[in-house]
């Protein structure tokens, strides 16, 4: 559409705002605006797009002018006024819209008819090596603060969820997750030490445990996450849960390893900012979407998606925009989403360690 419409006046930007879910193709939330920027570079350069990208701020100032919709698409006139919003935006109704305000084109540009095709970039380093821990379903971020470290980025992201008792009553399953940034293109040395978190609670937070340690890893590399499950009760929500995180990782050129303490400043509270990770996303909308096909024939057709969830489904999966959701494009959908690791329902989780 921007080829087709860009010699009709109209301008096209991506506005970036954060990771909408996080650990698709590996990728975590930016601590800061220069990893934000990153992640425009990274795409940019994948994408050889010539459409120009626009950074939302840290505090999303862009996402909240504009109703925080999840995928939202939104048609300006000349004088700034929208003219057309949409919640959940895809090709389709994007260039109604325009042939609508504009007119159509002669010739349509096809998917096809692009230079480029977004592949997943591969790791050399040893991925899949370590068992995900199984989690309880429904859970939310919490609201973090990272302590900036003034020497090094932070190779390693932690994420911290909890289950909806924990947030309805202050006491429940508390999920830490520890993320290497592929950002940086490092991997954990396992030879070196293990993830290591210290949390000290100040009273105000009671842990079934404060000190967390990753388990033995066989392969002297890997670029897994390191996850931990325990019990928490949240005294006071507005007061920190403080934690220490201490790795070691080498960049994949070799040329350094360093182990690293990193802080951060975890609350009681939700932060929906922070974006749900592939494993929830998918289990609660994506993981029966085999089970639609009601002929057989591998195919996803309009008529077989749920009433009034055409648009999610098609705007996620169909990439050659036929209005068909081919078995290759949900085999790819799942690789990207999933990291490979199959689609899967939800399990009771149990509490331990991985």
């Amino acid at each position: 559409m921007y080829r087709d419409y860009r010699d009709k006046g109209v301008q096209f930007f991506y506005v970036y705002k954060a990771v909408e879910h996080p650990e698709v193709n590996n990728f975590v939330s930016a601590l800061n605006i220069e990893e934000r920027l990153k992640h425009i570079a990274h795409a940019k350069d994948r994408f050889q797009s010539e459409i120009p990208w626009i950074c939302d701020t840290m505090d999303h100032q862009v996402e909240r002018a504009f109703g925080g919709a999840p995928n939202g698409g939104f048609i300006l006139d000349p004088e700034g006024r929208i003219v057309r919003k949409r919640f959940w935006a895809n090709p389709q109704t994007l260039r109604a819209d325009l042939e609508q305000l504009i007119g159509k084109v002669e010739k349509i540009t096809k998917v096809e008819d692009l230079p480029t095709a977004f592949i997943p970039e591969p790791r050399k380093i040893a991925s899949g090596v370590v068992p995900r821990l199984p989690l309880p379903g429904r859970m939310r971020p919490l609201d973090l603060q990272h302590v900036p470290d003034d020497d090094h980025p932070f190779f390693a992201k932690l994420r911290v969820e909890g289950t909806p008792r924990l947030f309805n009553t202050g006491k429940g399953d508390l999920y830490f997750g520890v993320y290497l940034d592929p950002l940086y293109k490092v991997h954990w040395n396992n030879r070196a030490g293990k993830v290591k978190l210290v949390l000290k609670t100040e009273g105000n937070v009671i842990l079934e445990r404060q000190i967390l340690t990753s388990s033995e890893v066989k392969e002297d590399a890997d670029v897994d996450p390191r996850q931990f499950l325990i019990e928490a009760t949240f005294k006071d929500q507005s007061a920190p849960l403080i934690a220490f995180l201490t790795y070691t990782v080498c960049d994949d050129a070799e040329t350094f390893c360093i182990e690293l303490t990193q802080e951060y400043h975890i609350y009681g509270r939700a932060n929906t900012n922070l974006g749900t990770r592939p494993g929830i996303f998918l289990n609660e909308m994506f993981a029966n979407v085999r089970d639609m096909d009601a002929n057989g024939d591998g195919d996803l057709t309009t008529d077989e998606l749920p009433p009034g969830k055409v648009s999610m489904y098609v705007g996620h999966m169909d990439y050659n925009d036929n209005n068909i959701i081919e078995k290759d494009e949900i085999d790819r959908f799942c690789q990207m989403f999933n990291n490979g690791r199959g689609v899967s329902k939800f399990n009771d989780g149990r509490r331990g360690q991985k």
